[in-house]
């Protein structure tokens, strides 16, 4: 019997314990790898094609993750990549700062597996 692969996602996020947790729900559905900074996540990019972006607004460094979505818009490869923020910013202007950017969707941390998993569903 021939194995489906897993969808592909990358997570740009720098807490170790945010990452953890992403994996763990993520594990039996996507397979997924890890960026803690913009920089680092163009790398990644560069190297593997990825269906989904998780990101982090707050990141190592001096970019943001709204500079890597904006970044990203602007990149003819990557412009139609599909990318959720996941966030602690869960303020309403958070949220529209997040799809003003190009982001689309968003999900305020902490947030519960499932709501994660049917954000996700909806583009993967």
């Amino acid at each position: 019997m021939v194995e489906k692969k897993k969808p592909l996602v990358l997570v740009v996020e720098d807490d170790p314990n945010s990452q953890m947790l992403v994996k763990f729900f993520l594990r039996d559905n996507y397979d997924t790898y890890f960026a803690v900074s913009v920089t680092e996540a163009k790398e990644k990019l560069d190297n593997q094609p990825v269906e989904l972006i998780l990101l982090d607004l707050s990141l190592e460094g001096q970019e943001d993750g709204l500079d890597l979505v904006r970044y990203l818009r602007k990149t003819k490869r990557w412009k139609d990549i599909l990318i959720i923020a996941v966030t602690a910013h869960a303020f309403t202007a958070d949220r529209e700062k997040c799809l003003a950017a190009g982001c689309d969707d968003y999900l305020a941390k902490p947030y519960r597996k499932a709501d994660l998993l049917e954000k996700m569903k909806q583009f993967v």
